[in-house]
């Protein structure tokens, strides 16, 4: 190793292909990827089939950089060790001895493949355009090749003016509403908008909304309790959720959801108050084979049938809490009714069978949901008879289904019927999968927190931001404002050339001529949106005459794109505050290796089209990266006891000089050289402290003088204003009191099936984040994603452990996939790992990729809301062309 970068640093390439050379140095030092040692040691030990050995690291540094996988829900602290730009090993952020109270972030496999993402074949080096793709319009365009023409580099200058003039001409000729810019809400820019900021300054654009991971949650927690957070502030922080005697999770499998990062934290949470932990889940997953004491399989989308039957069970033994339901509730019997109701029906009666002749229970539960009646008995017999605290845990998985938002309601019920708010140990929490409900947080607000990176980017004109500012889950439905085209239908919506909006008279339909598509932030729809099915149909429509994408890599939408804008990753950024992963640490990273070749930060990319546009400063002012970042240091703060929030940062005058940065010196409570020695910030917990989170605790200590922000002030489980606003702007129906409902493609249309008879889930999988870094091969060596079936189906049916399989819906998708039979798999149920890059056989139409939205429909629900875990699928023998595993295939590159 020491030869080869000696022989590199001796010849005449300059600093840039010094890092091309870098990925060759990386296949050389595979040593230097093994072992755990400290980096104080800065020794590497490798076993070998031979003996261990062992190699002394000299001559670099360890630094510490943001996880390159940015959609992660954990985001650890990631270390490597450079020498000359080079990174030869990755490590973990271990500054400090690792304890439960101080807790390692440790980064899991995804995170030590830093080397292999920023550096490996597929990345890309220079901006490139289609071949046969010119500006212009007419015959030059030829979208019937976008996603198999071959790729020609180009300078920054030629991209530039290419996509100045080619949203200049568009916008000239067929207005802003031409312009569709894919997406969510754009961290990277730090600007928190949607869409398209330099669209945004030209005139705007139409964008695209939804609930990509919450479904039915944000709209029935805003009106049953009047709040939702993504399971940020109603979930118990680690500390306080090692009170609990009981643990309930639906749905819920962080082992690969974070990737381990968070098991530490149940782990302890289990052993300190010896907790009981329950699973409700088709699949006996890793995390339950860790952690749990008992297993409650459940149909895909029938949770709650199987809710219901647990209240009936509550009910008929009065093992609910009647206290806190006539205290803090409205809705649950005829004497506790909300003044707005406009039917008598409470849920006791409802559930007792008095309005429908059908009592729920765990025999109508049964034949629904697949667990035995006793099952059920004996689960509301634990619950209802635990002294507590329980925990009473969800996911968002169980809400992304057809009836999601069904599921949500009866969640909050049966949790009321427990009492599970307000005490120390015990929870209700909604959506209990995002990156911060991992912790818990106080009231929501992170125990450390950056500052805004101060970018000035403009509104969008056309387009109100309803996914960013939360605009119909918060109950701000304006029928007069244009939101765009929800993420479930955007490909059909362009294929169609119409696209389907709320309204007070029903769904309605609204023109789009979409001649521009857009995507210039971290966002990869084709992968990531249920529909995929209608994406190349979308980008090969005759009328759209231009497609640009900034990615790192060939992903999906930058195949089918004209011109792929190469941006930078997090580790060759000057500075990167990192995301708030965890509430308790505010991760520090500094660049490690030099910008790989011509790529450039997003923000550079916007400055330069602002420049050739003529946007002036005063409607984007120009900001180099390095000091939007350091705005958010400047900007850092900790949560004081009191509520109130102090500086977290030291910073002088002196460390803005040697930055090269503008702003005011601040008085903190760490030096900003030993905030960059460490890597950030990480708060040091103790049981009893002031960052423990305890869910709405002054509702429950007083009521009246602390209502909710429900119509009644209460909580609400039968609540009219639900149903109005449900009928009023969202897509699918619902009842004012919760009600089980069967859904379309759920069980009970399958049992019907001779065909379409699987239900798919598709869940988040260890192997990548979302789709990122889905591409990197020793991953796919490591988990290959295959298809999981259940081992009685998969004989019945004839297949065998690593059989190809077509499985298709009647939408048109098609996917090809090797079979895995597992026996912890409830029959009937198949799961697919999301997350997969696309890749479509032109001659057959199937993506042998296997893309789990390929094969999820396109279906408009609730706020937008997508059913990832609600389809049902054909599953037959594969007989196309001969298929090989992912780690053998071909990389996606440009050739150049």
């Amino acid at each position: 190793m020491a030869e080869l970068l000696k022989k590199i640093k001796e010849s005449s390439i300059n600093r840039r292909s010094f890092v091309a050379a870098a990925a060759v140095a990386g296949a050389s030092a595979s040593i230097a990827l093994a072992g755990c040692s400290r980096p104080a040691e800065n020794t590497v030990t490798e076993t070998t089939e031979s003996s261990p050995t062992s190699m002394k690291l000299e001559g670099g540094e360890w630094m510490s950089y943001n996880c390159h996988t940015h959609s992660c829900a954990y985001r650890c602290h990631n270390r490597a060790y450079v020498v000359d730009g080079v990174i030869l090993r990755h490590g973990t952020g271990d500054v400090h001895p690792d304890s439960v109270e101080y807790p390692q972030l440790r980064p899991c496999i995804k995170g030590m493949m830093g080397r292999k993402i920023v550096t490996g074949v597929e990345r890309l080096k220079y901006p490139i355009k289609r071949k046969n793709w010119s500006p212009g319009g007419g015959a030059g365009v030829n979208p019937q090749l976008r996603g198999k023409d071959e790729w020609e580099r180009i300078s920054w200058d030629e991209a530039i003016d290419m996509i100045a003039s080619e949203y200049t001409r568009i916008r000239d000729t067929y207005g802003n509403k031409a312009f569709l810019a894919l997406g969510q809400a754009e961290g990277r820019l730090g600007g928190g908008l949607l869409g398209s900021a330099i669209l945004n300054a030209i005139g705007g654009c139409l964008t695209t909304w939804g609930q990509a991971s919450q479904g039915g949650f944000p709209v029935v927690a805003n009106h049953m309790r009047g709040s939702y957070s993504a399971g940020a502030a109603d979930s118990q922080d680690r500390i306080a959720l090692s009170h609990a005697k009981l643990i309930v999770m639906f749905g819920i499998n962080p082992a690969w959801t974070a990737s381990g990062g968070n098991m530490f934290n149940f782990l302890n949470a289990k052993k300190a108050n010896g907790a009981k932990v329950i699973f409700i889940d088709p699949y006996f997953s890793t995390t339950q084979q860790v952690l749990g004491d008992d297993w409650i399989p459940c149909r895909p989308g029938t949770d709650g049938a199987f809710l219901e039957a647990v209240a009936y069970e509550l009910i008929t033994n009065n093992l609910q809490n009647q206290e806190f339901l006539d205290k803090y509730c409205l809705g649950f019997d005829a004497e506790h009714m909300p003044p707005d109701a406009k039917t008598n029906e409470n849920f006791k009666d409802y559930i007792l069978g008095e309005y429908d002749g059908t009592p729920k229970t765990p025999e109508y539960a049964s034949a629904i949901c697949g667990m035995h009646p006793d099952k059920i008995r004996e689960f509301a017999q634990e619950i209802g008879t635990n002294a507590g605290p329980i925990a009473w845990k969800s996911s968002g998985a169980p809400a992304r289904t057809n009836y999601g938002n069904r599921y949500a309601q009866l969640f909050f019920t049966v949790g009321w019927m427990l009492g599970c708010v307000g005490k120390l140990g015990s929870e209700i929490s909604a959506g209990s999968s995002s990156p911060n409900s991992h912790l818990g947080t106080p009231g929501g607000a992170n125990m450390v927190a950056f500052g805004g990176a101060k970018y000035a980017y403009p509104k969008n004109p056309i387009c109100t931001e309803t996914r960013a500012e939360s605009k119909i889950a918060n109950k701000m439905f304006d029928p007069n404002l244009e939101y765009g085209i929800t993420f479930t239908e955007t490909f059909k919506a362009i294929v169609d050339g119409e696209y389907s909006f709320p309204s007070p008279n029903g769904q309605i339909k609204r023109s789009c001529d979409i001649r521009c598509i857009v995507r210039d932030n971290q966002h990869n729809p084709t992968s990531q949106q249920t529909g995929g099915y209608w994406a190349e149909a979308a980008f090969r429509k005759e009328t759209v005459e231009f497609v640009v994408v900034n990615e790192k890599y060939l992903t999906d939408d930058a195949r089918h794109a004209d011109i792929v804008l190469p941006i930078q990753s997090t580790l060759e950024m000057e500075v990167c505050c990192g995301a708030p992963a965890t509430a308790e640490f505010a991760l520090f990273g500094r660049r490690v290796i030099e910008p790989y070749f011509e790529s450039k930060t997003d923000a550079e990319i916007f400055f330069l089209l602002c420049d050739k546009l003529g946007i002036s400063e005063e409607v984007a002012p120009k900001m180099t990266v390095k000091q939007a970042e350091f705005n958010k240091v400047l900007g850092a703060t900790i949560l004081q006891a009191d509520g109130t929030r102090a500086p977290l940062v030291t910073v002088t005058q002196k460390d803005l000089d040697e930055y090269g940065v503008e702003g005011e010196p601040v008085e903190g409570i760490i030096d900003f050289a030993d905030f960059v020695a460490q890597g950030g910030y990480q708060v040091q917990r103790k049981d009893g402290d002031h960052f423990m989170n305890i869910f709405d605790k002054k509702f429950i200590d007083d009521p009246a003088a602390n209502p909710v922000k429900t119509t009644s002030g209460k909580y609400e489980i039968y609540s009219q204003a639900l149903k109005d606003y449900y009928d009023l702007c969202c897509f699918n129906d619902i009842d004012a009191l919760p009600k089980y409902k069967a859904a379309p493609d759920g069980y009970e249309q399958a049992k019907t099936e001779a065909d379409f008879k699987w239900q798919l889930i598709t869940m988040h999988i260890i192997r990548h984040a979302h789709s990122c870094v889905a591409n990197i091969k020793e991953l796919d060596e490591i988990f290959t994603n295959d298809l999981l079936m259940n081992v009685s189906d998969a004989e019945k049916n004839g297949f065998k452990k690593g059989d190809w399989v077509l499985a298709s819906t009647r939408e048109g998708g098609k996917i090809a996939r090797r079979v895995n039979p597992i026996p912890h798999l409830m029959p009937g149920v198949v799961i697919l790992g999301q997350g997969n890059w696309r890749d479509i056989d032109q001659e057959t139409g199937v993506d042998v990729g296997a893309n789990a939205n390929s094969v999820c429909v396109t279906r408009l629900l609730g706020d937008g809301y997508q059913d990832y875990n609600m389809n049902l699928l054909k599953i037959e023998k594969y007989s196309g062309p001969q298929l090989d595993v992912e780690v053998r295939r071909q990389p996606f590159t440009a050739g150049i």
